[in-house]
């Protein structure tokens, strides 16, 4: 995809199409995909062969990083938010665990 109207899409990199803002998250060669997330956060699979004519089109380009820094702290959020769930409940299974220590199965 490397002529003079076509734009690679790069993982990490962010671009506009049609007054959409959104940043190419993974490309699946096999499946000739391009996953994107806009800025709101929604996630969109768009077609490489579509992806070739946005490019085409001139309806596609490179675009800088939204200037909100909340966008990408939603996101940063959301994945600390996990992670916080994810320990309590490995701290209730802990628990649940220690109770049982004390029961005497032979009574």
């Amino acid at each position: 995809m490397s002529n003079s109207q076509s734009i690679d899409p790069i993982v990490g990199d962010w671009y506009r199409s049609h007054g959409q803002l959104f940043e190419v998250v993974a490309t699946d060669d096999d499946e000739r995909v391009v996953e994107i997330q806009h800025a709101d956060g929604d996630i969109e699979e768009i077609e490489l062969d579509d992806w070739v004519t946005r490019c085409r089109a001139g309806s596609l380009m490179a675009a800088e990083p939204p200037e909100d820094p909340g966008l990408a702290a939603d996101r940063e959020d959301s994945e600390d938010e996990l992670g916080s769930v994810q320990s309590t409940m490995d701290e209730a299974r802990g628990l649940r665990a220690d109770a049982l220590s004390d029961l005497d199965l032979f009574e």
